[in-house]
Parts: C-alpha cells; sequence; structure tokens
C-alpha cells in the first residue's frame, strides 16, 4: 500500500506537466490551423454557463485572445480542450466560443 501511495506521488509531477504541455501544443495546433495568433490565454473562472455545465473534468477550459489573420481583428473567446471521455488525449476536439459571436 505504501508503495503504491509513494509511486503515486512520484507520478503527480510528471502528470501535471504532461498536462500543461498538453494544452500549450493543442492550442499552438488549433491557432496554426485556423490562421490565429494568440496574444493571450488563461484558465478563465467565469466560463460561460452551458460550457461549463457540459464539461467533464478531463477536459480544459481556456479565455484565449487571439489576432485574426484573415479578418485583422482581436478576438476573445473561450476554447473547450479534449473530448468529454477521453480528455486531452483526443488532439483533435477543440470546441471555441467567441464571445462576439
Amino acid at each position: 500500500m505504501k508503495v503504491l501511495l509513494v509511486i503515486l506521488l512520484l507520478a503527480m509531477p510528471f502528470y501535471i506537466a504532461w498536462y500543461y504541455a498538453r494544452m500549450k501544443s493543442m492550442l499552438a495546433a488549433w491557432a496554426t490551423a485556423n490562421r490565429l495568433t494568440i496574444l493571450e490565454t488563461r484558465r478563465g473562472f467565469f466560463p460561460p454557463l452551458r460550457m461549463l455545465l457540459t464539461t467533464s473534468r478531463e477536459q480544459a477550459l481556456m479565455h484565449v485572445r487571439v489576432y485574426d489573420e484573415s479578418t485583422h481583428r482581436i478576438r476573445n473567446g473561450w476554447l473547450r480542450l479534449g473530448s468529454y471521455w477521453w480528455g486531452l488525449l483526443d488532439a483533435d476536439a477543440i470546441e471555441v466560443r467567441w464571445e462576439d459571436a
């Protein structure tokens, strides 16, 4: 039992590092695919209620501020990274809700 606890405690920093690296790489890939330049990202405290209620613990919600190269304007929005069941393991599952839409 103690061995399992020690293994879990040693693995936690690696999981946290992987989690944040995965979020960063997913954001970068999403921005590149949509011709956006990321200006600011933060873990938001007040996402839209509909997104908050339909997000699992495995997913991540981020508030982003980006420069849209196609329209030449700055946009703000909320991103949900990962799928409901697989979380950040599903790199293609990214949903955005723009604040100006």
